[in-house]
């Protein structure tokens, strides 16, 4: 005898309200992305072989040795010369821009959350002819910058020393998620911090004045991991979402945004 089974709706009521959502969403890390494996293509039905071939009758042919030649190894020499040239090394002698603004990239990896993409340097594709768009989050907040080195797309696990950044060969297996919808887009200015090198901590003037402007509260060490430069904030509308920061007067575009804390 067959058995049914009965679907039951899901009918309750208790929808949360849109407060609530907020407080969810930032309790989460800002991305949750979910993947899908590619469709395998179907095979082509073989074709029926006939059998009923006749046998021809087998000549014999004269045998010619074949000609061998040997391909000349690749020596360690020459392999270590191709690597070196796939690697990309940024100093502050060679551009201290660059390695100045990768640096400021790099500070928002996270190599302790257990997530994958929070402890790689993304490369996006490329942006414009000449350039490339250098992304990095640990979950809470991003950093992005846009340089004039034209990098291959992919994610990286730079190597960084005291006054050298090498960037080898793109990691496999990471999945980098679609970080462009966590940039929010209908903000409004509501001022300007000059971070300087004074240090930035709870009761500090940098950390009260963005607190005043922006109404939010943040980690200090978000503000202590800029550039030394001047900082446009822009808030949206809505209490307790991203908050977006523009470097002042940066020639290539660079902006963080920062996830406020939820209470």
């Amino acid at each position: 005898m067959l058995q049914t089974k009965s679907v039951i709706k899901n009918t309750n009521p208790n929808i949360k309200t849109v407060g609530e959502n907020i407080v969810s969403f930032l309790k989460q890390p800002l991305f949750t992305f979910s993947f899908t494996l590619p469709e395998l293509k179907k095979s082509e039905s073989q074709k029926n072989v006939k059998t009923d071939v006749p046998i021809k009758p087998i000549k014999k042919r004269l045998y010619h040795p074949a000609s061998v030649t040997y391909a000349k190894p690749a020596t360690p020499q020459s392999i270590n010369d191709k690597n070196k040239t796939k690697s990309v090394v940024f100093t502050p002698k060679k551009n201290r821009e660059e390695y100045e603004k990768i640096l400021f990239v790099l500070r928002a990896c996270d190599k302790n959350s257990g997530k994958d993409f929070t402890n790689v340097l993304h490369v996006d594709k490329r942006v414009k002819y000449g350039s490339s768009r250098l992304i990095a989050t640990d979950g809470k907040r991003m950093h992005v910058i846009e340089i004039a080195t034209r990098i291959k797309p992919g994610n990286y696990k730079p190597i960084v020393t005291k006054d050298k950044i090498i960037l080898g060969m793109p990691v496999s297996n990471v999945s980098f998620p679609n970080w462009k919808r966590v940039v929010p887009t209908n903000v409004t200015r509501r001022g300007c911090i000059n971070i300087d090198n004074a240090a930035v901590y709870e009761y500090s003037r940098v950390y009260k004045s963005f607190t005043e402007m922006s109404g939010e509260k943040i980690n200090p060490k978000y503000l202590s991991d800029l550039t030394k430069n001047p900082w446009v904030v822009y808030c949206q509308s809505e209490k307790r979402q991203a908050i977006l920061l523009k470097e002042y007067g940066a020639k290539r575009e660079t902006y963080a945004v920062i996830m406020p804390f939820t209470a």
